[in-house]
């Protein structure tokens, strides 16, 4: 079999150059992420790899037999074609094989009706009109009841010229949306001799250690601050080593931390820093021990700015009661992570929209330190309108912006 394999950046790059060499009859045999040009786990870019083939003709059932007999195509069978031989072997499982490909075709139909049924047709309440964005912000994982909400405050405030028009609605749509999701202002560093101390916290998973990498690596490299790294992660294997490759390549000092005095010592270490970063350690939302623990902590810090971490593929259920029991640490930003991992965009509306909390990053991937962006509001809104066919590596500028 002639295969091929296409590496890109983006699934949508890998697939738009599968189409270009191998056209409508190319066939995907497989598909993978995996981190090129990493070095210790540092830097690398996130690549996406398409296995294919256009040469469908050669894919031969096994012989289920030690006599090697001819077989059929699998395509003919499923076009229903006679078979290439008259053995009577063959012929049973050349009809077994139809049988099952009907009965799969049947399966994939009744499982689209279901979602049809289930997805497609509106609320009562949404006009036909309107059917079409409704849609799009449940496929977006937009909650249904906020998501029949927006439509029906478009079809209130909107003119029927205006309903008419795809493109009104969309933009519409996305400055509503953009005007519920509250960002943070860029975050002030302090006049005096003091340093600005921010720590992240969240459950386990979501990328902490790795967005505290990004955030020191952006105050180091980009804005030329002194930076600072301590970290109470020392649950985690490998977590420790980790953020002390980060701080070896930034050339910037880090104290590791397992009580509240420790944390004292560490500041006073460190007071002649711009900036300090705090990775603590991920947790479940359910450990209410643990969550005390890393309280005390947090109080003698005193962050300037507690950032609650979540991942953007987290379903909305569990991201609510996260932040319900995160809570009691007095986070006052929220970053969202795994933006290119995400089925949908909506679980950051929808969480953003039950918390006070404003936004303040989302990540887009494991580049360090590339991939972070400052929240901006009306980009999350086009991406919950277009869906993911809006390239992520559009990103806002500058990552950190630091008002002085």
């Amino acid at each position: 079999m002639n295969l091929k394999k296409f590496r890109a950046k983006t699934m949508g790059e890998a697939l738009a150059a599968v189409k270009r060499e191998l056209g409508p009859d190319g066939v995907i045999l497989h598909t993978r992420t995996y981190t090129d040009g990493a070095v210790m786990g540092c830097g690398g870019r996130r690549m996406v790899e398409i296995t294919a083939t256009k040469d469908v003709s050669s894919l031969r059932m096994r012989p289920p037999r030690a006599t090697l007999q001819p077989r059929p195509k699998l395509a003919a069978v499923a076009r229903g074609a006679a078979p290439m031989t008259t053995d009577a072997h063959t012929q049973d499982d050349n009809a077994a094989l139809s049988a099952m490909t009907r009965g799969l075709a049947e399966l994939r139909e009744a499982v689209s009706g279901l979602t049809y049924q289930s997805h497609e047709v509106p609320k009562p309440g949404i006009p036909t009109k309107l059917r079409d964005a409704y849609q799009q912000l449940i496929s977006a994982q937009v909650a249904e009841e906020l998501s029949a909400q927006l439509v029906r405050r478009i079809r209130a405030e909107q003119s029927e010229v205006h309903l008419e028009d795809p493109a009104q609605v969309r933009n519409r749509l996305a400055r509503y949306i953009a005007s519920m999701l509250p960002t943070a202002e860029p975050m002030k560093l302090k006049s005096g001799a003091a340093p600005t101390i921010l720590a992240l916290v969240g459950p386990t998973g979501v990328g902490k250690t790795t967005t505290t990498a990004k955030l020191a690596a952006q105050y180091r490299l980009r804005q030329g601050r002194r930076v600072g790294l301590i970290t109470v992660d020392t649950y985690r294997i490998g977590a420790v080593d980790q953020l002390h490759t980060y701080a070896d390549i930034l050339d910037v000092p880090l104290e590791v931390v397992t009580t509240p005095a420790e944390m004292e010592s560490a500041l006073r270490k460190m007071d002649d820093c711009d900036v300090i970063v705090i990775d603590t350690t991920g947790m479940s939302q359910n450990d209410a021990d643990r969550l005390q623990e890393l309280r005390l902590l947090l109080d003698r810090a005193a962050p300037d700015e507690i950032h609650l971490v979540l991942s953007s593929t987290t379903s909305t259920a569990v991201c609510h009661k996260i932040i319900e029991r995160f809570d009691v640490l007095g986070a006052n930003r929220m970053i969202f992570t795994k933006l290119d991992e995400a089925v949908g965009f909506g679980v950051i509306l929808n969480c953003m929209h039950q918390t006070a909390s404003r936004l303040s990053y989302v990540t887009t991937g494991q580049e360090v330190p590339d991939d972070i962006e400052v929240g901006h509001g009306g980009r999350l809104a086009n991406l919950i309108v277009q869906g993911r066919d809006v390239a992520l590596d559009g990103k806002v500028d500058a990552a950190v912006a630091v008002a002085v």
